[in-house]
């Protein structure tokens, strides 16, 4: 007879980071990890000791992404959509901020070309014309 085992690593709660998935024991969300991941080409290992978590979390995170894919990733969506409405609104935007923006102009380079490759992972197989309408309104919005 077999012993299903479970490993008990990622939860829920309504009153945590809007009630996504996260690591036990932290705030770090699934999508956290699977971005950083995925968009910063972070390895496991790397990702570990960013967020000072042990490797099995990492690959907890990674396996609860794979079982509930659809869901995160609708999640990783909806934090590009919030994200490029702040940007709208002005909201991490140095160049609008009291801060001399040339201390900040390769940082900026670096986060648009993260944002869309990101956008362009999230969005890969919704369609070609709505990936273009995305990346048009990042062009629009981040410059």
């Amino acid at each position: 007879m077999n012993t299903i085992e479970s490993i008990d690593l990622i939860y829920r709660n309504p009153n945590i980071r809007g009630g996504r998935p996260c690591i036990v024991g932290t705030g770090l969300r699934v999508i956290d990890i699977v971005m950083a991941m995925d968009f910063a080409d972070r390895k496991p290992d790397q990702l570990a000791q960013d967020y000072d978590i042990s490797l099995s979390q990492v690959h907890a995170a990674l396996a609860y992404y794979y079982e509930s894919k659809a869901e995160i990733d609708a999640d990783i969506r909806e934090d590009i959509r919030i994200g490029l409405e702040l940007a709208k609104e002005g909201w991490g935007r140095p160049e609008k901020s009291r801060l001399l923006r040339s201390s900040f102009d390769n940082s900026l380079r670096k986060y648009r070309a993260s944002l869309q490759r990101a956008c362009q992972k999230a969005i890969s197989g919704v369609g070609a014309d709505f990936e273009k309408r995305v990346l048009a309104i990042m062009d629009d919005e981040i410059g």
